[in-house]
């Protein structure tokens, strides 16, 4: 009689376990395969590639966290509490953020449409809203995994809420010339 399939709940939760406990280097295809008592083959069948087991390991664990933020605030001080909660999440996962790569953006946005709505019920439209939540969601990230990646260089959390005062205070400059109608446009952008 075949062996049943595993469930991919079964499969990623298996391998969070061993990324925690061993780390990055510790989660491969043969480690999972044996912790499951399944073949390597069985487990590239289920999840497909190395690369395609790693992609949904970072999905199923960011749909697993629980990143709670002051979204009654005014948008200032929700922006900046969504900022903060998305960089705590991301730095007491260090294992998991060294899996993460440009391809995982996708893992922020349920968490960032909670961002778009706060935005959005403070008169920002949605195309400015959704603006700014993706330059909120790349500062955050990129700012969070390079820390992760090389601590000690940057990664004074002064750094940071520098960084995010600064975007919310060019936000609120913005949202002030629009309001006024007199909204300049932006340079254009150049290329190198």
């Amino acid at each position: 009689m075949a062996k049943p399939l595993l469930s991919s709940d079964t499969i990623f939760d298996e391998a969070l376990r061993i990324l925690a406990e061993q780390g990055a280097a510790g989660l491969t295809i043969r480690t999972l395969a044996t912790q499951l008592r399944c073949s390597n083959s069985t487990l590239y069948q289920q999840v497909g590639s190395a690369e395609q087991l790693t992609r949904g390991v970072v999905a199923h664990a960011f749909s697993r966290l629980e990143i709670a933020f002051d979204d009654d605030a005014v948008w200032e001080i929700a922006v900046q509490s969504w900022c903060l909660a998305l960089r705590g999440a991301l730095l007491a996962q260090p294992e998991l953020c060294k899996l993460m790569t440009v391809a995982d953006r996708g893992v922020v946005i349920d968490y960032a449409e909670r961002l778009l709505v706060v935005l959005e019920r403070n008169g920002f439209s949605r195309t400015r809203a959704i603006e700014i939540g993706g330059i909120l969601a790349h500062v955050t990230l990129s700012m969070s995994l390079s820390d992760i990646a090389a601590p000690g260089e940057w990664d004074d959390p002064r750094v940071f809420a520098t960084t995010v005062r600064w975007l919310i205070h060019g936000m609120a400059l913005t949202r002030a010339e629009e309001l006024l109608g007199g909204a300049r446009s932006d340079p254009p952008a150049t290329t190198r």
